[in-house]
């Protein structure tokens, strides 16, 4: 075998500690104090590589998962709000319990101080959230100091928020600093090592040649691809190659570890967030668009009119003495009602509509490039399969329709407001019918 060969094949199979003491071997007992150096970068490296696993990818993962608990607090105190139910509020106790044991995981380390006053903010933030929102529900939106804890609250979410932020970049720089601290030493170690080792007979000289060539081009690689971790930028189908079986071997396998983990967490979160997305546009209980959706669409809908001369029609849909199916046969009762009509709308409407609910018993239909004539026929025929539908419990039910069609200059609530004033008319008028302004 070729003895170039044979001696990069044997650097490659063994440790690096193991491949210093090759070349002293080889040469004089002068080399010691090289390896004296040697033995202390290695064993800081390895400090530094524990921190990494043991510290700093756990905390990182902590830093995350706040941030989304926070998120998913503000939407399930949102959801309690929209829908005037105070006990809906309980349900974001658990993620506040679990942001506050995640921040009690900090206690022991370097970032105590960050994560006490984290947790400070944290705790008078969600203690105003719980309060703030059990006035809106129980004076309903309407309080002397709305609109002062209204401003005190989203400026201490904005203050709660960049904290988790500023902690989760503090973590994430520590961890560059330890990767880059990693390629240092190395550097350092193998630079002062070929100068001594080129005192050395030509032998000597080959095997650090090749450590150096070797090592370097594996360091440079985990560096890159730890920085590109780092700054988020993470190809989750691509895994290092674990080509030898030392420290920068070790070194690898974390880096593949934390990238695996990366993904798992990655894919819970984009998960929740598709999750979220849909809680935020679907009204709970019927499971249509919610108004803030529709006011979107409409809005939409308004700018491709005016910029293709464009036409759509909304069509505003209330049903009948709903008032007098809670009063006689109670809220879930009523509840039901509610599904079974927005199922009913669904099913007889054109697959380009869009239906959404507007409140209480109110719902909206957005009717995309349709005239009036068109949205007419809709809305009767809407109206005609709502009445000869046989609900269940209370049998009968009819609805009144009122239609309005864009015209030049409309806004979001003067169109609305046409199809409010046609959905008076249609009331007025004796209701289970169709008007039109």
């Amino acid at each position: 075998m070729n003895p170039i060969k044979f001696l990069r094949s044997y650097c490659l199979s063994v440790s690096l500690l193991k491949k210093f003491l090759l070349a002293p071997a080889l040469g004089l007992v002068l080399v010691l104090p090289f390896y004296i150096f040697a033995f202390y970068y290695m064993y800081s490296m390895q400090n530094s590589i524990q921190e990494f696993n043991k510290e700093l990818i756990p905390l990182q993962e902590i830093s995350y998962d706040n941030i989304f608990l926070l998120h998913k607090i503000v939407n399930e105190t949102n959801n309690a709000v929209s829908a005037k139910e105070v006990e809906w509020l309980d349900n974001s106790q658990y993620d506040a319990n679990s942001i506050r044991k995640n921040l009690q995981k900090f206690s022991n380390t370097t970032y105590s101080n960050e994560a006490n006053d984290a947790l400070v903010s944290f705790n008078e933030y969600y203690k105003k959230v719980k309060e703030v929102s059990v006035k809106i529900i129980q004076e309903n939106y309407d309080y002397k100091n709305i609109d002062t804890d209204t401003r005190i609250l989203v400026q201490r979410y904005n203050s709660i928020n960049e904290q988790f932020n500023e902690l989760k970049l503090k973590i994430k720089e520590h961890m560059e600093s330890n990767v880059n601290s990693i390629y240092e030493k190395i550097k350092f170690l193998l630079f002062n090592g070929n100068l001594i080792f080129l005192l050395w007979f030509i032998l000597s000289t080959m095997i650090i040649f090749f450590v150096h060539k070797d090592l370097k081009e594996k360091i440079k690689n985990i560096v890159i691809d730890s920085r590109e971790i780092a700054k988020g930028n993470v190809d989750f189908k691509k895994r290092l190659n674990t080509i030898a079986d030392d420290e920068l071997g070790q070194v690898i396998t974390s880096i593949n570890i934390f990238i695996d983990k990366l993904h798992k967490s990655h894919q819970k979160l984009s998960t929740a967030k598709a999750k979220l997305k849909k809680l935020y546009i679907t009204d709970r209980l019927t499971g249509v668009y919610n108004r803030a959706k529709i006011d979107e669409t409409i809005e939409n809908e308004l700018k491709k009119a005016k910029r293709n001369n464009s036409i759509f029609s909304i069509i505003v849909i209330d049903i009948d003495y709903f008032k007098n199916i809670n009063d006689g046969y109670g809220h879930l009762v009523g509840d039901s009602v509610l599904k079974e009509f927005s199922n009913r709308l669904k099913k007889n409407l054109r697959e380009v509509d869009i239906i959404g609910r507007w409140g209480g018993e109110e719902f909206i239909v957005v009717c995309l490039e349709a005239n009036i004539e068109n949205t007419l026929l809709v809305a009767q025929n809407l109206r005609a399969k709502i009445e000869e539908h046989s609900f269940a419990n209370v049998k009968s039910v009819t609805a009144s329709f009122g239609v309005s069609t864009y015209s030049a200059n409309d806004s979001l609530e003067s169109i609305i407001e046409r199809a409010d004033r046609a959905l008076y008319m249609a009331k007025e008028s004796g209701r289970n019918r169709v008007c039109s302004i």
